[in-house]
């Protein structure tokens, strides 16, 4: 769920491809002897294509890419995974993604608000052509959709994921190792590490009582948090961020955890959370939740 100032941000960047990772089997042989789902999903910016409309709960493996072409307008595909709270309609969330995108504060912060209410949702990834991504996660029964805001359509075709109660031997706790923790927390800050590896994989948490997310994105050598702020609020005109592959998840709601794997240059990144505060309606890096890192 992006929101234009992202796109404004993203433009300025002109970020090149995110992480490459290969797609697996639909299904796998864990080293338990479970079978580990994968779903293989596919966006071109404005619709999502998935190779399995039915699975089973449990841990769940989505393996997401994008036909989209990137440009210096943004491009690529921004999936996310939801399904509708109790008594919610398909038209009230549309309502609620219309407000969240809303150029005026008060409506985007109603936006934050509704959606948190209404919807639970999920992750997952935003990618460009030849840089997918994998997101691991428990996924519960239900009906969920998907959607890819990649060009800027809030009003998005939507397509479903049936998710039936689990069978024998399905996965249900990944035996994926994370090498780090990054946590999304009601203050609107990241808790995380300064270093990171290179590559691996990372748990990330939304500890929080509102949406988040955490766009990777790469910054010059030497960058800090304290310039990064400048940058947002207008006071510094040299624009830190530089082109390169950069990475990260989608929405989430409070209390989701998943692990996302990764595999980026050594260099210098900042994790950036791009959701419009539930109060004042205004981006959550915008006040100050964005962390720079270190991959080693």
């Amino acid at each position: 769920m992006r929101r234009p100032l992202r796109k404004v941000a993203l433009t300025l960047l002109s970020i090149g491809g995110l992480l490459t990772l290969g797609a697996a089997p639909a299904v796998a042989d864990g080293p338990s002897g479970e079978v580990q789902q994968t779903v293989r999903v596919v966006g071109n910016g404005s619709s999502v294509w998935i190779d399995h409309s039915h699975i089973q709960s449990g841990s769940i493996r989505f393996a997401v890419s994008t036909t989209n072409p990137q440009t210096q307008d943004g491009g690529g595909s921004s999936v996310s995974l939801f399904r509708l709270n109790p008594g919610v309609s398909l038209d009230r969330f549309r309502e609620d993604l219309a407000d969240e995108f809303d150029q005026h504060p008060k409506a985007a912060a109603d936006g934050t608000q509704d959606l948190t209410r209404d919807v639970h949702v999920v992750g997952l990834a935003d990618v460009v052509p030849g840089h997918p991504e994998v997101v691991t996660e428990n996924v519960a029964p239900g009906t969920y959709y998907l959607m890819d805001l990649g060009n800027m359509a809030f009003t998005p075709a939507l397509t479903t994921l049936h998710v039936r109660s689990a069978g024998p031997r399905i996965e249900q706790d990944s035996d994926l190792r994370s090498q780090l923790t990054v946590m999304a927390t009601s203050a609107d800050r990241f808790v995380a590490p300064r270093n990171w590896p290179h590559a691996g994989t990372v748990t990330f948490k939304n500890v929080s009582d509102t949406l988040h997310m955490m766009d990777i994105q790469r910054v010059k050598p030497g960058t800090t948090d304290q310039q990064i702020t400048a940058f947002f609020n207008g006071t510094n005109p040299n624009v830190p961020f530089m082109p390169g592959p950069g990475g990260g998840n989608d929405v989430t709601s409070p209390g989701v955890t998943f692990q996302l794997s990764y595999d980026l240059p050594p260099g210098t990144y900042v994790l950036l959370c791009f959701i419009a505060d539930d109060q004042t309606g205004m981006p959550h890096a915008f006040m100050g939740m964005h962390k720079v890192i270190v991959l080693h």
